[in-house]
């Protein structure tokens, strides 16, 4: 109990419980749910009701916001303190219990955040990896998936029933340990590699998932979690195993039917991550409805398990509050269990959004609108209207923009130059009105991260330009953003943004700067127009797509800039034929050359005038170089090369999507190139 003098006590937990009399049924039904609680306010005392620590937290959380204390962002300068010393507390009673039993943030980047948005519900645990005890493919290679005929230890053999003993006995003893768990989190490895053995396709279903490219093996899986069930049901009748319905495993079983105590949670890792599953605009997301629609009446038990962050892009804007109210009422209202979303913690970039999302995971039926206003006014003071103005416009590209997947590539579709300056406008009048602090920090937060997006953009478009050192130029602004918004306390970038960056771009960016400076030496740039053939047979090299002087055969034009998924290629996996010509002149095509490249997806080989030059790496992403010296001549040369994208390595891209061009070193190796001048003489 605490009084301050003159004032009123505040009593919370068993304390409230015990004063309060007769509960009317809202008020019971909310103290029924864990996270669920009951505030009455009265001149003698304020009661803050729950029978869980967690209840009693949403409690005092709800009562301090209805003072108008928000926490919008993690850290200080994302909460807001009402600093009025006339507080008023309005009399009556109040009851809330959240519209989805469980909401959980993953990797949000601050766990006191995720608390003061009421997170809580049981908590959906890891589902990759199947536990077996030690065991090895060098050990017991008979439990491990048999693949082109060898074994591999990337999946098991789940047919195996030496595999299934061990899981069961395992599964026991993690429920002996751990009394009080509901489940055991299992499933595939992550990643492909499932078991090619007669037995293991014997229980699939014969069904194909085109998101994948591949069969899918959710039947061969519900079987086998099916018969760990029926394992340990004499000793653990009502323990359950979670698995993730995802990657060639998202689709529901065609021939098993799932025991009842088996919870799955939707990861659509394959599937646009940009708009919302109703959204007219993106037929894509609205096989999401598909699956919940078929995975519920199978699994009673289900959850989300869904990405509230862009798949492998560091730096560009991902305001997603169109997304959010469109599908988090759906998942409420066709009976999901609830969320344990991924995020990525780049504050800067999204927003809103995150805190948009806590208020509609507690009630599916808030505002979206009246809860951005509030995030503005209470956030920006006098540069409310600028700045939510500038959220409301990302919301809108994104929400309107026939862009789709959401890896990296697409999203800068959605932020082309002129669109960057609208929003840098916004952000520009939000400074000049911001006045004192906080708001003026408040708002140099997002301007600062809509800075560290612009840099990214252009340093895409440079490369593509072969403007090399002003791609260095922006880069260093990308790096010095990066820095400044990764120190704050908590950080207002997460870690991804810059292992996504190293991944997918620093090192080819940082590669084209190399190979045009120092006394290295653009010779001849090629444009990201490219003639462009797909081969899903693969028969190109047959049909003599390599051959020079070929004109014909109804080739298509690709810009690069553009990712496989905007042109109608989403879900292609196969080979795909770039070709070109680029100008070299006769001192140029006597000297020693290199054909470099930025990226593809995934592997590529390279010829110059019909002769093979290379073969890249198999490692999507990653830049190469192949010497073009032997095969090079003055004149227009023909480039072509032949790309298999087999993976999904990011959402929607496939080929070539870097720049390419023809480099002179600073020192070329002069005793090489008298040895070579015979052969270049073979030629054609």
């Amino acid at each position: 109990k605490i009084r301050a003098e003159g004032g009123t006590p505040i009593l919370l937990g068993s304390l409230a419980l015990e004063r309060l009399d007769a509960l009317s049924p809202e008020e019971e039904s909310a103290l029924d749910d864990p996270s669920g609680f009951v505030i009455r306010s009265s001149p003698e005392a304020i009661l803050i009701a729950g029978r869980t620590p967690t209840a009693v937290a949403c409690g005092v959380y709800a009562f301090l916001e209805q003072l108008g204390v928000r926490w919008f962002f993690p850290g200080e300068l994302g909460t807001v303190i009402p600093t009025d010393p006339q507080l008023t507390v309005p009399t009556g009673s109040r009851a809330e219990r959240p519209t989805l039993p469980a909401r959980h943030f993953q990797n949000a980047g601050d766990d006191t955040w995720v608390r003061r948005q009421r997170a809580g519900g049981l908590y959906f645990p890891s589902a990759h990896g199947i536990p077996i005890g030690k065991a090895t493919v060098e050990s017991d290679p008979e439990l491990f998936a048999l693949v082109g005929g060898e074994r591999s230890s990337r999946q098991l053999c789940v047919s195996n029933p030496e595999v299934l003993r061990r899981a069961i006995a395992e599964t026991k003893t993690y429920f002996r340990a751990h009394p009080d768990e509901p489940w055991l989190g299992m499933g595939p490895n992550d990643g492909g590699g499932f078991c090619e053995c007669p037995e293991c396709r014997a229980w699939d279903g014969g069904d194909y998932d085109p998101f994948s490219a591949a069969p899918s093996v959710t039947d061969r899986y519900i079987e086998f979690f099916n018969r760990i069930l029926a394992g340990i049901g004499d000793e653990f009748p009502d323990k359950q195993v979670a698995f993730y319905i995802y990657h060639n495993y998202m689709r529901p079983p065609v021939r098993v039917k799932p025991d009842a105590r088996i919870a799955g949670a939707l990861a659509p890792i394959a599937l646009c991550r940009i708009h919302g599953m109703n959204n007219p605009v993106c037929p894509e997301r609205s096989y999401l409805r598909t699956l919940i629609d078929a995975w519920l009446p199978l699994l009673p038990n289900l959850y989300e398990r869904g990405y509230w962050y862009n798949l492998s892009d560091p730096a560009m804007p991902f305001v997603q509050i169109h997304r959010l109210k469109d599908e988090i009422p759906y998942y409420a209202k066709a009976g999901a269990k609830g969320y344990r979303t991924e995020c990525s913690g780049h504050w800067a970039l999204q927003g809103p959004s995150l805190y948009i999302a806590g208020k509609l995971l507690w009630n599916g039926e808030a505002d979206p609108k009246a809860l951005l206003t509030d995030f503005s006014g209470k956030l920006f003071g006098p540069a409310a209207a600028p700045m939510e103005r500038y959220f409301t416009f990302l919301d809108e590209r994104m929400e309107h923009g026939d862009h789709h997947a959401g890896g990296a590539a697409n999203v800068l579709q959605f932020y082309p130059p002129e669109v960057r300056a609208e929003a840098t406008g916004y952000l520009d009048a939000a400074r000049k009105v911001a006045g004192e602090s906080p708001w003026k920090e408040r708002v140099a937060v997002f301007a600062d991260g809509f800075g560290l997006s612009d840099a990214f953009a252009r340093m895409i478009e440079l490369q593509h330009r072969h403007a090399w050192s002003e791609v260095r130029e922006q880069l260093a602004t990308f790096d010095r953003l990066s820095a400044q918004l990764t120190a704050t306390t908590p950080p207002l970038l997460g870690k991804s943004s810059a292992s996504h960056f190293k991944r997918f771009f620093r090192t080819a960016i940082e590669q084209g700067i190399a190979r045009t400076s120092g006394g290295n030496r653009l010779v001849a740039p090629l444009r990201p127009e490219w003639e462009f053939q797909i081969d899903p047979q693969q028969i190109g090299e047959s049909l003599g797509y390599q051959r020079p002087g070929v004109t014909g055969g109804n080739w298509q034009r690709m810009m690069i800039t553009q990712p496989w998924s905007d042109v109608g290629l989403r879900y292609y996996k196969g080979l795909a034929w770039y070709r070109q010509t680029a100008d070299l002149s006769p001192e140029d095509a006597g000297k020693r050359l290199f054909l470099w490249f930025g990226s593809v997806d995934e592997s590529a080989r390279v010829w110059v005038n019909g002769t093979l030059v290379g073969t890249s790496p198999i490692s999507a992403f990653t830049p190469f170089e192949v010497d073009a010296t032997l095969a090079v001549r003055s004149g227009k040369n023909e480039v072509v090369v032949c790309v298999a994208n087999l993976k999904v390595n990011e959402l929607g891209t496939g080929g070539i999507v870097g720049p390419a061009f023809f480099y002179a070193p600073e020192k070329g190796d002069k005793a090489q190139l008298e040895n070579l001048k015979p052969l270049r003489e073979t030629f054609p």
